[in-house]
């Protein structure tokens, strides 16, 4: 069988596509992963169909939102039904912030703003028409305080407006890229104001008892079987109110696919920077609890004589020593840029040799390690010397509530002679430790999935 030509354009693939053949004739040719990576090129943002949709937008064109649609919903189902017609399952193909949103990893269907959905081209679009900067009134804006309405009768304090579920998945799937909790953590769906999940509250394996609250010993026929009392605790998260605001100029109120673009790159790091910061050395109370003041943290204490503001091979081997066994095949280490030096020259004398505890690949993009396990530099956590300033974690242990819903509010009038509009986003969030202690080993010292360094003043 002739090999196809691969085409290079969305319009191409697309007229391909619509051929119910020539797809099958793709994948009886091996060709498959030929069309994959030319599908991505095509839908790259600086492709044909990111023009076409941008074009569409531009210029205002009547139906802008049923062309994207139509560009990119055509091809990923095609081809999703083709695959699918060959015994292959795959998540959607494209790049989260040209692609539909529906379907991926954050988007969930039976959220707040879901049934918003499909209506808007862009969060911008949807942003000048649920804030009246229009040139005439939109049919649109009734769906909005539809949905608006039917979310306040289930949380009388929220404000503003629902962002469609499509363009809050997509916030959030931009966020995961820099993130360093969420992608790791236990992310639960809260569909009220607060919510209690259990855990089983086993402190120590000494004499016999373990992971369940289940006690075991070896006993002789017809001797007694000695039980124990199994305790839950219970962890409760209660949505934290995070807010953002700025003042836009209204000349970009009139420009959607700017206003998008702001809303897009400003939306995400905002709540990126603010979620973590919180998630690691929150106090609680208002704020989630970080894992950093979790009741089950491990804090490893500087060795004796150790100078201020030093990190030596000592403290990292204890650190990984007290890390819960199950937790280390999940853990990252998390440090301070300022920690950087001191790490990258740390070594494990070998006789007259040694070996470093942290390691990277110095001929591509760094790939950072340490005793095997990634590392993660980021500012969030306390600088050189501070406690907290590296940690062990393993995430897995740590939960996020999140009521999967953002909303925006708009006022013009406290900078209407600056010719400013105020904007306002708002969305609940909680997060704290699951764990509620450190563990006691049957022998040995405590573990826990969460060990930091202590302050070395």
């Amino acid at each position: 069988m002739d090999k196809l030509i691969i085409p290079q354009t969305a319009a191409e693939m697309q007229e391909m596509l619509d051929d119910p053949k020539v797809a099958a004739e793709i994948i009886a040719n091996g060709q498959l992963s030929e069309f994959t990576k030319a599908y991505a090129r095509a839908t790259d943002e600086r492709g044909d169909m990111a023009e076409l949709v941008r074009d569409a937008v531009t210029a205002g064109m009547a139906g802008s939102n049923e062309i994207t649609n139509q560009v990119t919903q055509t091809v990923q189902d095609t081809m999703a039904k083709m695959l699918k017609d060959h015994g292959v399952n795959r998540p959607p193909l494209g790049d989260p912030e040209t692609m539909n949103a529906r379907g991926g990893a954050i988007y969930n269907p039976i959220a707040a703003g879901a049934p918003l959905d499909g209506e808007f081209a862009n969060l911008g679009d949807y942003a000048r028409v649920a804030y009246g900067k229009t040139l005439r009134p939109d049919p649109r804006m009734a769906k909005i305080i539809e949905v608006q309405n039917a979310y306040s009768s289930t949380d009388p304090a929220s404000a503003g407006t629902l962002i469609p579920e499509e363009f809050r998945s997509i916030i959030y799937e931009l966020q995961l890229a820099d993130a360093v909790v969420r992608p790791r953590a236990s992310v639960i769906q809260m569909t009220g104001g607060s919510i209690a999940l259990p855990f089983v509250d086993v402190t120590t394996h000494a004499g016999g008892t373990f992971f369940g609250g289940m006690s075991f010993a070896w006993t002789q026929e017809s001797g007694t079987i000695t039980a124990s009392e199994a305790k839950f605790g219970r962890v409760k998260l209660e949505a934290k109110k995070l807010t953002g605001g700025a003042r836009v100029p209204n000349e970009l109120w009139n420009d959607a696919p700017a206003l998008n673009s702001w809303l897009m790159r400003s939306a995400p790091q905002g709540i990126n920077f603010t979620e973590d910061v919180a998630f690691l050395t929150g106090v609680g109370g208002a704020d989630p609890l970080g894992v950093q003041n979790s009741p089950a943290v491990i804090t490893i204490t500087k060795e004796t004589g150790q100078p201020a503001d030093t990190i030596v091979v000592e403290n990292i081997l204890k650190m990984y020593s007290r890390m819960l066994p199950q937790s280390l095949g999940n853990s990252v280490w998390v440090a301070n840029p300022t920690t950087f030096p001191q790490l990258m020259t740390l070594s494990i004398a070998v006789g007259t040799g040694g070996a470093p505890v942290a390691l990277v690949n110095i001929h591509a993009s760094p790939t950072l390690a340490m005793l095997g396990r990634p590392l993660i530099l980021t500012e969030k956590v306390p600088a050189l010397g501070d406690a907290g300033d590296i940690g062990l974690y393993d995430f897995g242990f740590y939960l996020i509530g999140d009521r999967q819903a953002v909303s925006m509010e708009s006022s013009e009038h406290s900078r209407f002679m600056n010719d400013e509009t105020e904007l306002r986003l708002i969305l609940r969030v909680d997060g704290r430790p699951w764990i509620q202690s450190a563990l006691t080993p049957k022998n040995g010292d405590s573990l826990s999935p969460f060990v930091i360094l202590g302050a070395r003043a």
